[in-house]
């Protein structure tokens, strides 16, 4: 059915990929959920990809999915698999979506999850490692190793048939072992495997023709491939085109979907899944340019969050259909938004990375506000009307309180919300305002605006004093008051040293708000307990801002709590702006203008010399000061987010949802 839209013309119009007719031009790309448990499917993960097909996605395509049995967190690497293809298909059909297996080998870089001694392969024995780990060296595929695994994508490629999907992707991008094979910084080899392009190419044309048999008419099958590596030496954008304008020729695939470099090293990582610092729609180059040497479908990835993004890059011809990955995870109805005119009700995905950071701790994906992404089978994807509503007063409109507020008011609520600050957002509006970091005001900006669609009443500039919460004769009151930053060093600070505990500094000392303000001047030291985003911030404000900064953190390392991809970049900025990281140390005394210091776990110290002003950053702690008015309050009270215990943004808007939902 042709669902064109006079706002988005292109983007819902059908296209045809092989067999399949899609309803529209978007697709869920393929990304690692950590919802499979032991290789096989969950019924978590089921829903996940259900709820986005329900959401209007045309193609959900599975994470990658090891053809052996030995990587990473999903296998298809024997029967067992079928009925759970079976089961997802099924899910996702009754949305007209239709869903894909992504099938892969990655070499040397993986996760090794099989049985006996970790071992992994590649082309040559080269050094390699994953996300910038441990170092690894690979073991160099025999001839009837690689024939083997060619064997492994062909069996894989049955059970997909047998198990009732759509498609299949080949992921023959991203550094995996097929990329592997076509690059020559990666194969080394002199046999019919390396060399000349042709035979480079060998192992991804058998891989191919061997798939393209087993999966049969019914089924459309293409490849995820690189479109340009990004590190000198790499194959460029010209050798991409060369090689997939080869595999064109081959006339086996019915797509092709474009992503960009490999997860060998944390930069790559950050640029192949960028943050909020890059555009939206980033690669739309590679796109056209893929486009002119090949005559099948292109696909393309890249921060492509925002139907219009989409719609503009259909337009300049950069591709036939765009894949989005974290746009679905924050909103997996953004399609059927998008569609029905309700646009601007799309929860923005703010390139804040939370997904990847929870995956690499091995939780599993989630969203910094989405709640319900990773507790698809425990929250529902809205909460209940209350059958008598209540006179609900929030205190604080920080993510937490407008999040609380917003929950209460869909249960049916009257809802109040009282903020002594002359704007919404806390401390995701201050944070928001320092380079580089300024989409994370789009989620609280969307926080208020499902507020104000719902009918809250947000009060900014009120304290929320005796009187004023008298006035309003709540039946709930929601403490969502925050946490606070101590402006300098406290025996409460949390620091286990007594000689912290009992410091007194000589020099200037001054806490987060004021060094964001950026007014500072001079010599500054950031003194950073936690190593965390507040640090990396007041630093890379006072940089900018023409300081001579020196950070300091008692962590192993700068930004230690800051999700690698995001501390990659972030770590060049400020170094690129003349930042002096000293990590292992602790401020244990001072002398006018300097400070005495411990580094490197010793018990010796030493001075640091002209120092005008400290920014001094402990841990958060709970803004506690509604405790002894609520006392005495006639009223139900709960507390959220950073006022119950200081976390992350994405755990204070999930536990403001959780403890209203049956408010």
């Amino acid at each position: 059915m042709d669902e064109r839209h006079p706002e988005y013309p292109l983007l819902f119009s059908p296209l045809q990929v092989g067999p399949l007719t899609l309803k529209n031009r978007i697709v869920n790309s393929a990304h690692q959920t950590g919802f499979a448990r032991r290789g096989a499917y969950t019924d978590q993960l089921v829903e996940y990809h259900r709820e986005r097909a329900e959401g209007g996605a045309a193609l959900i395509v599975s994470q990658a999915t090891s053809v052996t049995g030995d990587y990473l967190d999903l296998y298809n690497s024997d029967d067992s698999v079928v009925p759970a293809y079976q089961a997802v298909a099924a899910a996702v059909g009754r949305y007209g979506a239709f869903y894909s297996a992504e099938l892969f080998h990655p070499g040397s870089q993986s996760e090794y999850t099989g049985r006996g001694a970790e071992v992994f392969v590649a082309p040559s024995s080269v050094p390699a490692s994953y996300l910038g780990g441990r170092w690894r060296v690979a073991h160099a595929l025999t001839e009837a190793e690689i024939l083997a695994i060619v064997d492994s994508f062909a069996a894989a490629a049955r059970r997909c048939r047998e198990g009732g999907l759509s498609g299949i992707e080949l992921h023959f991008a991203h550094g995996n072992l097929v990329e592997q094979f076509m690059s020559p910084r990666t194969n080394l080899r002199r046999d019919d495997w390396g060399g000349e392009l042709e035979n480079r190419l060998r192992f991804a044309q058998m891989i191919a023709r061997a798939v393209r048999e087993a999966a049969g008419p019914d089924l459309a099958v293409g490849a995820r491939m690189t479109a340009a590596g990004l590190d000198q030496g790499e194959l460029d954008d010209m050798d991409m085109a060369e090689i997939i304008g080869t595999v064109g020729t081959w006339e086996l695939l019915d797509y092709v979907s474009l992503t960009m470099g490999h997860y060998t090293d944390a930069l790559n990582t950050a640029r192949n899944i960028p943050n909020m610092t890059f555009a939206p729609g980033l690669w739309q180059k590679y796109g056209r340019q893929v486009k002119n040497v090949i005559d099948v479908p292109v696909f393309l990835v890249g921060r492509v969050n925002h139907p219009r993004t989409a719609e503009d890059l259909l337009e300049a011809g950069a591709c036939d259909a765009v894949v989005m990955a974290r746009g679905l995870i924050a909103d997996p109805h953004l399609p059927e938004k998008a569609r029905t005119g309700r646009t601007s009700r799309i929860r923005p995905c703010i390139g804040a990375m939370n997904c990847m950071d929870s995956l690499e701790a091995g939780h599993g994906i989630r969203c910094i506000h989405n709640p319900r992404v990773g507790h698809e089978l425990d929250l529902p994807e809205e909460v209940e009307p209350a059958a008598d509503g209540r006179r609900v007063v929030v205190v604080g409109a920080g993510p937490a309180g407008l999040e609380a507020a917003r929950v209460a008011a869909v249960r049916g609520n009257q809802v109040t919300v009282l903020e002594r600050e002359n704007k919404v957002g806390g401390q995701a509006r201050v944070a928001s305002r320092t380079p580089g970091r300024g989409e994370l005001s789009s989620l609280v900006d969307w926080l208020e605006q499902e507020c104000g669609v719902l009918g809250v009443d947000i009060r900014t500039g009120v304290e929320a004093t005796a009187g004023a919460l008298a006035d309003l004769h709540p039946e709930l009151v929601v403490v969502a008051t925050g946490a606070t930053y101590a402006a300098g060093p406290t025996p409460d600070a949390g620091f286990k040293d007594p000689a912290v505990q009992k410091l007194h500094v000589d020099v200037r000392v001054v806490g987060i708000d004021e060094a964001l303000r950026g007014e500072l001047t001079g010599r500054v030291v950031v003194f950073d307990a936690v190593g965390d985003w507040p640090g990396f911030n007041a630093a890379r404000v006072l940089a900018e801002k023409g300081c001579e900064v020196r950070y300091l953190t008692p962590e192993p390392y700068a930004g230690a709590a800051i999700e690698v991809t995001n501390w990659r970049l972030e770590y060049q900025a400020l170094s690129e702006r003349g930042v002096d990281f000293m990590a292992v140390t602790q401020i244990v005394g001072s002398e006018p203008s300097a400070l005495v210091v411990r580094r490197g776990y010793t018990r010796a110290t030493q001075l640091l010399t002209d120092v005008d002003t400290l920014v001094w950053i402990g841990a958060p702690m709970p803004n506690a000061s509604m405790n002894e008015l609520l006392a005495v309050a006639d009223a139900v009270v709960v507390t959220v987010g950073d006022a119950y215990a200081p976390r992350s943004i994405e755990q204070a808007i999930l536990d403001a949802r959780l403890s209203l939902s049956q408010a």
